[in-house]
């Protein structure tokens, strides 16, 4: 027997999980339990929120506390991207206001807070080992928690909010289909007292790829260059990269005004990708496990909390009986990735100057090998 039991199990406590949660407790009266695998004390790569992202915080009803949570307003985005030219693309008299640099940290911290908050159980520092399906009663959860120890859950039917891996859904069959895989190597530079740095992150293409760079909270600049397998071969270390770094142009002159922190850049995975399945009758997966965008859309956080307002709304219909319910959820987000994919071939077309460069070859060639199987 489980130890304990809820109608909704959430695995993963980003953008995505907690929005499902919070959207549950808004609208229905099920039980939602929370995990999360972390407990939000660590800092993460600070993502820049743009104004649309309004909509869907204000239909989780947790803007107004995201706006007192005092994350760093942002002019919007510049760019340096089909020419050496760097463009600007402000937000001042844009309809939703402003950009935002997210504290992730604290911006997921305080989602989950708020699950809490409205009646969910939130369950951090807390890991999924193993899980046993149970036919009409959805699934026992195996969980395991560094002080608490082992523990079950028994959930009629779970969201798997994990994250790129999509975790429990690819446990149960479901298998990522990789349209572009590429990765980013992120450093981190601290900007010096009495410095002054833009708001607008900027994104600056060259031959081994695109450079982002963004002012955080604290003071921290947060650099990245995205590239493939091909174009990144060899660059791991901080010296490779940083040789890399000062052959660009617009983003070395702003890191002018800060120092490098000296740690080894992080690679992090950044496959374009989407689930060959994202539900079945008793599961369902949302955010970055159901499909994950290109980076340079900035559009992660946004699709995750819209994605979460979907799920749970398809949710709700389908443990009230209504056929078809988790379908429908489904193809709009194979729909959305289709229109991700169009809207993401545009751009890359547009930067033409190393034809004969790895990264822009491969993006070329995987952009005609799409079009010909459309």
């Amino acid at each position: 027997m489980s130890d304990a039991h809820c109608d909704v199990a959430v695995l993963g406590g980003g953008p995505a999980g907690a929005g499902v949660a919070l959207a549950l407790r808004a609208r229905t009266r099920l039980s939602v339990t929370l995990v999360e695998r972390t407990s939000h004390g660590a800092p993460r790569i600070g993502e820049t929120l743009p104004p649309d992202a309004r909509r869907p915080l204000m239909g989780l009803g947790v803007w107004e506390r995201f706006l007192r949570d005092g994350h760093l307003r942002s002019r919007g985005t510049a760019s340096c991207w089909g020419s050496a030219t760097v463009g600007h693309h402000d937000t001042l008299m844009a309809p939703f206001g402003s950009a935002w640099h997210l504290d992730r940290a604290r911006f997921d911290a305080s989602l989950c807070a708020q699950v809490a908050e409205r009646g969910g159980t939130v369950r951090t520092g807390t890991a999924l080992v193993g899980c046993e399906a149970l036919g009409a009663e959805g699934f026992e959860l195996r969980l395991s928690h560094p002080v608490e120890g082992p523990t079950t859950l028994g959930a009629r039917f779970v969201v798997d909010a994990t994250g790129w891996r999509a975790a429990f859904a690819t446990s149960r069959g479901g298998r990522r289909r990789v349209a572009d895989r590429c990765f980013a190597l992120y450093g981190d530079f601290l900007l010096r007292e009495g410095a002054a740095f833009s708001t607008q992150a900027l994104v600056e293409a060259r031959p081994e790829g695109w450079w982002y760079s963004a002012l955080l909270p604290g003071r921290r600049v947060v650099v990245g260059l995205m590239g493939d397998g091909e174009s990144l071969r060899g660059v791991r270390g901080p010296d490779a990269w940083l040789g890399l770094l000062a052959r660009t142009t617009a983003t070395r002159e702003r890191l002018e005004a800060c120092d490098f922190s000296g740690a080894p850049p992080r690679a992090v995975p950044a496959a374009v990708a989407c689930l060959d399945r994202v539900h079945a009758e008793h599961w369902l997966a949302v955010g970055d496990a159901a499909c994950t965008l290109d980076s340079l859309s900035s559009q992660g956080i946004t699709q995750a909390l819209g994605s979460a307002l979907l799920a749970a709304e398809a949710l709700e219909q389908h443990l009230r009986g209504r056929p078809g319910a988790l379908e429908a959820y489904a193809a709009r987000v194979r729909l959305g990735f289709a229109e991700h994919l169009r809207t993401r071939d545009h751009y890359y077309r547009e930067e033409r100057r190393w034809p004969d460069a790895p990264f822009w070859r491969n993006r070329r060639q995987s952009l005609a090998v799409r079009a010909l199987a459309a």
